[in-house]
Order: C-alpha cells, then structure tokens, then sequence
C-alpha cells in the first residue's frame, strides 16, 4: 500500500513538473512575439519618419526616384527665378537679353555660358562632340565663337536677335550652371589675378589698370618714374621672369611687391565700375528673366549634369566634373580670410552689385557670408596668398 502510495505521488509530481514546464515556455514563447510585435511596429513608425534611402530601394526604382528628386530641384530653382523675376523693381528683369548663347544641334542643349562656374567642362565636352581632334587639341570659347557649321552661336550683337524668334527655331533644351557667387568671385581672382598667376590676364585684362590704380607707393616718386616701374613689371610678368628675381629685386618695385593685384586692389577695381565674364552677375550674363532655364548647380554637377542627358536621350554622355584644386589651399576653406581684408564699405559695395541678386535668384545664402565677415572683423594687413 506505502509503496503505491510512493508511486502515485512520483507520478503525479512528474505530471505537475511537465505542466510547470510547458506553461513557463508558452509564457516565453507569447512574451517574445509580444516583444517582437512590438519592435516591428516601433521600426515602421522610424521608417516612416526617415526618408528611403538607395539601399532599400531596388535598382531600377532607385534610378527613378533619384531622376525624381532632381527633377524636383530643377523645378523648385525655376519657380525661385519666376518668383523673383515676377516682384515688383526686380533688377534681374531689367535684362533681357543674354550675353551670348551657343546652340549645340549635335547634343540638343542650348548653353549660357557662366565663366567659374564649370565652363571648361561644358567647352571640353561640346569640343570633343563637334570638332575633330586637331581643332579639338586647340578648342576653347573662341572657337565656339567662330559660327563652326556644327555651332549656332547667338550673339546678342546680332540686330536680329530676338529670343522670342530664336527660340521659334528648333533649338536644344537651355540650360546653365550657377555656383555660390561669393565663392565663384573669389575663385576668378585665384585662378587668373592673383600673384599675375595669368599673366595674359594681367595684361589684357585689366591686372595692370589695377595695380596701377590703387596700389600703394612711394609719394616721392613721379608719375614718370611710376609708369617706368609699372611697365618693368609687366615685362617681368609677361615674361614669365619671376621666378629668377630675388626677394630684394621683388622688393624695389612696388608692382612687384606683390606680382599682380592684391585682393583688396582687385575688389577696389571691381566695385568701382570693373567687369570681366568671369565674375558678371549670371543674371547679367543669362537673362534668367527672360528666358525659363533649366539650372544646374556646380555643387552638384556630375549628378545633375547626368539627369539632363537622360532628359535629352543623350546618356552615354559624361561630363565628367572635378573641381581644379588650388595648391595653395581651396577657395572655400580661404573665404573668410580673403573678405576680412575688405573694408565694410566695400563689401556692401560688393555684395550689392555682384552678389545680391544672383543669391536671391539661385537660394545661396552670401548675406549670411558676408554677416560673418562683418562679425569676424578686418584685418588690416594685406593678404598675399591664402
């Protein structure tokens, strides 16, 4: 009797461990999908508050959302330009008529060339499309210039011009490129005044009035022994004789003491009536007001730059932009201190004439820039080179 009373309590204490054990797993097994549960739903609020990114979208749909968004881009810049072009005084609709335009049949686009702002690119591109490689070796925006049967180039010399007419005509889709205009300005002066790095710029444009202008020399010179130093100068520039000039030889010229103009200098120049294509206003240089542009910017180029070929069925073309790189250091990390050289007159100057407009057009923020100066203050030594 004791030992079936042993038995039956070993069984049942064997049943009641088993069923100790199945409920414990089910309450585990029904925890972990209501933590599960819940994980999946907390990942689909985070996703639906993070924009798709290319990794979960698949190939083809991944193209298309990319055209999309830059299509996107394209048409909130126009409606930017028609905004500003529309209000009331707008400066930018007091021009109506483009410097000049080149028709490319062989491509389909209709360019307005915007100097600093990836026109070697564009050049190089519509060079290797039209002409054959011994032109092509020596192709630059004279060439285009010369009415080449390949190129229609639009000048607004011609009487006849007329974009209402011109466009009546079976023209390529316009398009032009900005860059931040405080940036593209002071990128000009690196590439082609500082230091008389070009010395056919010094010369013919405008280098030489500059320094003859506003740098500073000694009182006691006359103006004939001035113009004798200034035209030694641009004899040793031309000449490309710099290099084999000691510092103390350097010295003893003032035009040479820097080569070239200074910043300050050149920014006198430009804010007292001096123009070149390669820092004019693009709404001077394009008309933006008067023509609907599809715009592209240099921040952006290889990849909307592709988004326009496709647009006109020509994908298997490749601009392949890179920025050229300042061995003395990028022009966007030198900005500040170049502008801090610049008196607060002659920045408002500045800003006013060659900045304002273009900013309000393309949404680039150089009030915000030149705050920043301003805050930062001058310095009163002159700088050289970044």
């Amino acid at each position: 009797m004791s030992c079936i009373t042993k038995h039956h309590i070993m069984t049942t204490l064997k049943i009641l461990l088993i069923t100790a054990l199945i409920v414990v797993n089910m309450a585990i097994f029904n925890g972990n999908l209501k933590l599960n549960s819940n994980s999946m739903v907390a990942n689909k609020v985070e996703s639906a508050t993070e924009e798709p990114t290319a990794t979960v979208i698949p190939t083809a749909t991944a193209a298309n959302h990319v055209e999309h968004v830059i299509q996107q881009r394209f048409e909130k810049r126009s409606d930017n330009v028609r905004r500003i072009c529309d209000a009331r005084g707008s400066k930018a609709a007091s021009v109506t008529k483009p410097q000049e335009l080149f028709d490319v049949p062989s491509i389909g686009l209709l360019w307005c060339p915007t100097f600093k702002a990836g026109s070697s690119n564009w050049l190089d591109l519509f060079c290797k499309a039209n002409f054959n490689h011994q032109i092509y070796e020596n192709c630059d925006i004279s060439t285009m210039r010369a009415n080449n049967p390949t190129t229609r180039y639009l000048s607004v010399s011609a009487e006849d011009f007329h974009y209402n007419k011109v466009m009546k005509q079976e023209l390529g889709l316009p398009f032009m490129t900005v860059r931040n205009p405080v940036t593209r300005f002071l990128s000009a002066y690196r590439d082609k005044w500082e230091m008389a790095r070009s010395p056919s710029f010094y010369k013919k444009r405008y280098g030489e009035e500059m320094v003859r202008m506003y740098r500073s020399v000694d009182p006691i010179l006359s103006e004939e022994e001035k113009e004798a130093l200034l035209v030694e100068a641009g004899n040793v520039i031309l000449n490309k004789q710099l290099g084999s000039l000691s510092h103390a030889e350097l010295v003893k010229n003032p035009y040479l003491n820097p080569p070239g103009p200074t910043f300050k200098e050149f920014v006198k120049w430009a804010v007292n009536g001096g123009m070149d294509p390669h820092i004019m206003p693009y709404y001077q240089s394009c008309a933006p007001c008067s023509i609907d542009y599809n715009i592209l910017r240099l921040e952006k180029l290889n990849e909307e730059s592709g988004y326009l070929f496709s647009v006109i069925e020509r994908s298997y073309l490749n601009l392949d932009f890179r920025m050229s790189l300042n061995v003395h250091g990028k022009t966007d990390d030198c900005l500040l201190k170049y502008f801090r050289t610049i008196s607060k007159h002659d920045l408002q100057l500045l800003y006013s004439i060659f900045f304002k407009v273009d900013c309000d057009l393309y949404s680039y923020p150089c009030k915000d820039t030149m705050n920043e100066v301003l805050a930062l203050g001058r310095i009163s030594k002159e700088l050289v080179r970044c």
